[in-house]
């Protein structure tokens, strides 16, 4: 049996260079406007990514995102760091703001009470959350890396 070839078919070498392809293929699976850059993810990597507002977005399980991953968030001055869109970062949104983010653990700052009440991580919503000693145990106790199990930050898929 012998297979046909469509390098000559019109209608796949029209969608080749509407791909941006050179030759056949061959063809690039990254995107710069979807996808983080190795710049992006090194600095993410040691926290001092700055990003605007406008270039985050709000995942459905209300966790924040820049292009294809999740990260915290904070901002100079300010004692925590945030995982969801609570309160504080939507404020900072709306006025268009920029924060710092990253992607590992953060030294020197707490994660804030409101995005684990938000996302109801461990257990933790605004009934329990009356409970204040149970509250500044979870948020003593956190690990990203733990949360990471639940909500991986790379790639999101």
């Amino acid at each position: 049996m012998r297979i046909k070839t469509f390098d000559d078919f019109e209608p796949f070498n029209k969608l080749r260079k509407k791909m941006g392809t050179e030759s056949l293929g061959s063809f690039e699976l990254f995107d710069p406007q979807r996808q983080i850059t190795y710049s992006e993810r090194e600095s993410l990597e040691e926290g001092a990514f700055k990003v605007g507002s406008s270039r985050l977005r709000i995942l459905k399980d209300k966790t924040i995102a820049f292009k294809n991953t999740r990260l915290w968030l904070s901002w100079e001055g300010h004692e925590n760091f945030h995982l969801a869109a609570c309160d504080h970062v939507q404020k900072r949104r709306h006025a268009k703001s920029s924060f710092v983010a990253g992607l590992n653990d953060l030294t020197g700052k707490r994660v804030c009470l409101e995005c684990l009440m938000l996302l109801k991580f461990d257990g933790l919503d605004a009934r329990r959350s009356r409970r204040l000693d149970l509250a500044e145990t979870i948020q003593k106790e956190f690990k990203l890396g733990s949360f990471k199990k639940d909500y991986p930050f790379y790639p999101l898929i």
